[in-house]
Order: C-alpha cells, then sequence, then structure tokens
C-alpha cells in the first residue's frame, strides 16, 4: 500500500477544507429557507396557529405544575385572549387551535374560582367572552392517580394513549436496574444503517443535576423533584457531514422509543429541550464528559410517581390534517 507523504494531521485537514465550502452553501441555504417558513417571519393562518398552539400548551404545564401559585401567567394569558380573539375574527372559531385555548382559558378561570382567587378584571372579561365562540369540547388538563397511569394493558394503542409527560416526582429512587433496562429495551430503535450513534448519560449526583438542569433553564417549578437526568446525545463521528441531520432523526427516534420503554417499566418522564449555546454546550460536556465529537439533542427528567398528579391534556390536531394519500 502507497503511503501518503503527508503527516496525518495534513491529510485531515485537507479533508475538512475539500467539504467545507459545498457544505456551507448547503447549510445556508437550508437555514435560510427554514427560517422564511418559521413562523417567526410568517404570519398566515398556519403560522399563527401554530404559535397559539404552543402558547397553549405553556399556560398547560401551568396549570398541571407541582405546587403552582395562584395569579400565575397574567401576560401569557392576555396574549392567548388577544391572539385567539383575532384568529376567531379573522379565520373561524371552528380551528382545533382556538377551541383548545377557549378550554385552556377557562379551566385556568375555574382553577382560581374554585381556589377562591380573584383575577384581574380585563381577564375574566376576555375569557367570558372567548367562551361564546365554544362550539365542541378539546382535551384538558386532568388530575390521575399512579395506579390509573400505570394501568396494565394488553393493546399498545391504549398503551400509548396513556402516556404524557409527568413533571411531578415522588421522593423515591428510580432503581437502575429499571433504567437500564429501559435503556436496552429502547435500543429496538430502528436506526439508519444500523449506526447506533446515540448514547445515553444518566445523571444522578445533587450537584449535577443542578449545574444540568441550570443549563437547560426549561424545567423551572418541577426538574429539581426529578430523581435522575437523562441527556440523549447523537455522535457525529457516525455521520458524513452531508448527511449529519439524520443523527437528530435516529434520536429522536430512539428517543420516543425510550419514553415508551420508561412508561412500560412505570417510570415518570418529561422531556425537555436541549437548545444550547455553544457556550453552555461546552459548559455541559465539562459536567457530564461525553466527547468532543457528541451533539445533545433531549434532556429527559426521570422520577417515581407520587400517589396523585397532574397531566397536560396536549390537544392534538385533527388526525385528517397530516396526512396525504397520494
Amino acid at each position: 500500500m502507497k503511503r501518503s507523504i503527508f503527516p496525518a494531521f495534513i491529510l485531515e485537514q485537507l479533508r475538512a477544507i475539500k467539504h467545507f465550502f459545498p457544505l456551507l452553501g448547503q447549510t445556508l441555504y437550508w437555514m435560510c429557507k427554514d427560517l422564511w417558513h418559521s413562523y417567526s417571519v410568517k404570519r398566515n393562518q398556519k403560522e399563527n396557529l401554530a404559535e397559539l398552539m404552543v402558547a397553549n400548551h405553556v399556560l398547560e404545564k401551568g396549570i398541571t405544575m407541582p405546587g403552582h401559585r395562584l395569579g400565575f401567567g397574567y401576560e401569557r394569558v392576555r396574549n392567548i385572549i388577544d391572539k385567539c380573539g383575532k384568529y376567531i375574527k379573522d379565520y373561524s372559531p371552528n380551528h382545533i387551535e382556538t377551541q383548545c385555548s377557549i378550554d385552556i382559558l377557562a379551566q385556568y378561570y375555574n382553577l382560581h374560582v374554585d381556589n377562591h382567587f380573584e383575577l384581574p378584571d380585563d381577564i375574566i372579561k376576555g375569557i367570558q367572552e372567548m367562551k361564546k365562540s365554544k362550539l365542541y369540547d378539546t382535551k384538558l388538563c386532568y388530575e390521575t392517580t399512579k395506579s390509573e397511569y400505570f394501568a396494565p394493558t394488553d393493546n399498545f394503542k391504549d398503551f400509548a394513549l396513556s402516556r404524557h409527560s409527568v413533571r411531578w416526582y415522588s421522593d423515591k429512587k428510580v432503581p437502575d436496574e429499571a433504567i437500564v433496562n429501559a435503556i436496552h429495551l429502547a435500543q429496538t430503535a430502528p436506526s439508519a444503517c444500523n449506526r447506533q450513534c446515540v448514547k445515553v448519560y444518566v445523571i444522578t449526583t445533587e450537584d449535577k443535576k443542578k449545574a444540568v438542569l441550570d443549563i437547560q433553564n426549561g424545567n423551572r417549578g418541577f426538574g429539581h423533584l426529578a430523581d435522575r437526568i437523562l441527556l440523549i446525545t447523537a455522535d457525529m463521528s457516525f455521520w458524513l457531514c452531508y448527511n449529519r441531520n439524520s443523527a437528530f432523526l435516529d434520536a429522536g427516534i430512539f428517543t420516543m422509543n425510550l419514553l415508551y420503554a420508561l412508561h412500560y417499566y412505570g417510570i415518570c418522564a418529561c422531556t425537555l429541550n436541549a437548545h444550547l449555546s455553544i457556550k453552555k454546550q461546552r459548559k455541559l460536556r465539562e459536567i457530564v464528559g461525553y466527547s468532543e465529537s457528541e451533539i445533545p439533542t433531549v434532556f429527559i427528567s426521570i422520577g417515581k410517581a407520587p400517589e396523585k398528579f397532574m397531566v397536560t391534556g396536549s390537544q392534538r390536531v385533527e388526525h385528517e390534517t397530516i396526512y396525504k394519500i397520494v
């Protein structure tokens, strides 16, 4: 075999240069295209209703948060009232996103009435006005019990429908064996060309959990209750630079499989975003100890269920709107 006259590190630099400009061009193209279609730029019906559903879910989380305080989220509630009223006028009250908004606002109002807490007059008036456009029921946040939530079933449809993001955790420890079994079961997830680039880091010590949750910054009100934090990463060294997006696809498929596996083993779980700056990614790597070739894709807070807890309704759009037979 003919040996190269260049040292290995020089060859690596040359390969990087060879791929850099084509990759940069593709990356900029797709970033610009994605930005153009993002609801941060566009403001048509589809984008507006999607943004409304996001706002709804944030209010849902407030309603179901353990130990929530009354009188929370006034500005968010006002924002939902304003947007919902505008979209009812501009589009139609029949959209599930607006009907979901009306139900969540009504549940927010009822929560405060039941606890004899007086809301500001403009919020009361706004919610009452929205309720005039109620056409049908959507899924509300609800209380459940540990035995109901983990009720045994041989029917996969019932099993899948019973799983929700849970933000309530008891002070009982999740056995290491149960976590390992869930990770093992999650390995049944398909992986592109069987690459298996996904890794799971189980964060257990209190100081590391706190440090990681401070970086994640989307777990306020419940993250500190979690027994463990799982970090899912994708190792980019398994991929060519042109198909790197498939790493996130593999990680997403694995994560959903892991959520089912955790539910199967009676472990409560809630996915948390990993939208981290470069600085935060470096800090996270120092805490957790994953390699430089790995990218964090998602966190999962886990714990044992208390006897009673609340879950969000998380209303889905009509399934007819998300497929097309061609």
